[in-house]
């Protein structure tokens, strides 16, 4: 799906949870992921959240519902957390990138952790606007 717009990942030392892989189609442009537990704790809820950064380096933080985890993800395990519904049109409207990350994690016993939403959009306009190099 080569539509001049870039799909990544955000890293995140500090979150208890990493997203590990992510899949994007024209229909949903996180259509599936899966987080990895990171920390110590159980986790029983995370959302995940995105960054549409423009060629201008404006850019719109999005964040996904709540999703509840039932089973909970032990440490060291992965979960396939559900579609998204990630609008295509961020694409139509020329984003040069989309930046996915996770927005907060619970784990359990534990305050919930949250991303630092300043960091994660200087982080994903870096990513976005970063030269390409020549090949």
């Amino acid at each position: 799906m080569d539509h001049g717009t870039l799909t990544v990942n955000i890293p995140q030392q500090d979150s208890p949870a990493l997203l590990v892989s992510t899949t994007h189609t024209t229909s949903d442009l996180l259509s599936a992921a899966t987080l990895k537990n990171v920390g110590q704790r159980l986790l029983t809820a995370c959302r995940l959240g995105w960054v549409v950064v423009f060629s201008s380096g404006t850019n719109e933080v999005h964040l996904g519902v709540p999703m509840n985890i039932s089973a909970g993800i032990e440490s060291g395990a992965t979960w396939d957390a559900p579609a998204q519904s990630v609008d295509f049109e961020y694409v139509e409207q020329g984003a040069a990138a989309i930046a996915f990350f996770v927005a907060e994690a619970f784990p359990s016993g534990s305050e919930p952790w949250k991303a630092d939403l300043v960091q994660v959009r200087q982080q994903a306009v870096s990513l976005a606007l970063k030269p390409k190099a020549k090949s």
